[in-house]
């Protein structure tokens, strides 16, 4: 292969890699912009960028002191920082052949650059972070140290953040695509992570007449939560047909808890669970709770009942067991389900259901009400997931 077809496929090789941190035409963020503020100020420098090569353009996801959030690529020192993979350091660019024939250069902007490149976990360059001065000057000794410092944690901030939010996609396309609406019924939940990922989850799903929800809460947050409530979802999933044809709730959901038990184990982690398949001709609602307790009905003429259990949370004992209990939503009944993350959101947590049902009787519809929860998420500080399946059963007549 010859060195300009070698170049080539470095740089699709390179192109790739940008492209898959998913970040190109996203908003400048904070935390990319507050490192450059960081080596504006500790640098003593009128500039200081983190680019992003992709095709004919530099894009800057963050910068400090400068306007534009993109130039063209021909015209950025970057462009030669990221064709020889190595730290660039000019300390007076109009006397550097590489680089005196810029228009930045040209024009008196820019003299002094340091260049960076930032790899991704396969040696791509992804990006570069960059120090610009409009006088000439050095970077040497202790202020060099500290700028390939910063460097290496703008390079662990670009591919965090291409990890995170392709977790929290990922994760995100595996709850229900839509609501159900069917019968007169309306079923729909929503999940708002405290982190990019989250260990709640909820599921809902419908065989012919007969409807099945589930939502569970897995001890802590972030991508090892996750990762749990993920084997907890496919686990319990594998078994949505069999209790939809009437299998006993408790037996099933006792079979899935212990097939998870010493994955639980070795995660030292835990799950609370309700479990629910409601009959969409009577309303018969067959249920299991394992150590969640934050099952709201509400009746038609407004009263409230709660729906819980005293059986355990999976992964506490190994051979606990869960009871199948039943209840019934009349025409105009309304169910909620939520995570205690919601709880954070509440003047007194203690006495949960009463401002839930409020909210519960005031919905037009579970869009209205998952909207309020949400509402309380974005005014609140949740210090946790927050996750709330809603069911409204219609008036007489609905089905």
């Amino acid at each position: 292969m010859t060195s300009g077809a070698r170049t080539e496929a470095v740089e699709r090789h390179r192109q790739r890699a940008v492209e898959s941190l998913q970040l190109l035409d996203d908003p400048q963020t904070e935390r990319f912009d507050r490192l450059t503020r960081m080596a504006r100020t500790m640098f003593g420098v009128p500039l200081s960028t983190i680019t992003v090569l992709d095709g004919d353009r530099a894009w800057f996801p963050g910068s400090a002191g400068l306007d534009v959030t993109e130039a063209p690529r021909n015209e950025t020192f970057c462009d030669r920082t990221t064709a020889e993979d190595q730290l660039i350091l000019v300390e007076d660019a109009t006397q550097d052949e590489r680089f005196k024939d810029l228009p930045a250069v040209r024009a008196g902007a820019i003299r002094f650059y340091a260049g960076q490149p930032l790899h991704d976990p396969a040696g791509h360059v992804i990006g570069t972070f960059c120090l610009y001065d409009s006088r000439p000057r050095t970077l040497e000794g202790d202020l060099l140290v500290a700028f390939l410092d910063l460097a290496c944690w703008a390079q662990q901030e670009l591919t965090a953040s291409s990890e995170m939010r392709q977790a929290g996609q990922v994760q995100a396309s595996m709850l229900p695509a839509h609501p159900i609406r069917a019968h007169g019924w309306e079923i729909a939940g929503a999940c708002v992570p405290a982190l990019a990922v989250g260990g709640d989850f909820y599921d809902h799903g419908l065989a012919g007449d007969v409807a099945h929800l589930s939502l569970a809460d897995v001890m802590g947050k972030g991508t090892g939560a996750a990762l749990v409530g993920a084997g907890v979802r496919a686990a319990l999933r594998a078994t949505d047909d069999e209790v939809a044809g009437g299998a006993d709730l408790g037996a099933t959901t006792t079979r899935v808890a212990r097939s998870l038990i010493s994955d639980l184990e070795r995660a030292t982690s835990f799950v609370t669970l309700f479990r629910a398949v409601l009959d969409l001709r009577d309303g018969t609602v067959r249920y299991v709770d394992a150590g969640s307790g934050l099952c709201l009905l509400v009746e038609p003429d407004g009263t409230t009942r709660r729906l819980s259990s005293r059986d355990r949370p999976f992964g506490i004992l190994d051979d606990d067991s869960w009871t199948e209990h039943t209840a019934t939503m009349a025409p105009g009944a309304r169910l909620l389900v939520l995570s205690d993350g919601v709880l954070d959101l509440l003047d007194d947590p203690l006495t949960w259901w009463e401002p839930l049902a409020e909210l519960v009787r005031a919905a037009r519809d579970t869009t209205d009400l998952l909207a309020a929860l949400a509402r309380l998420s974005r005014d609140g500080v949740p210090l946790d997931d927050v996750t709330a399946v809603a069911v409204f059963r219609g008036t007489e007549g609905g089905r």
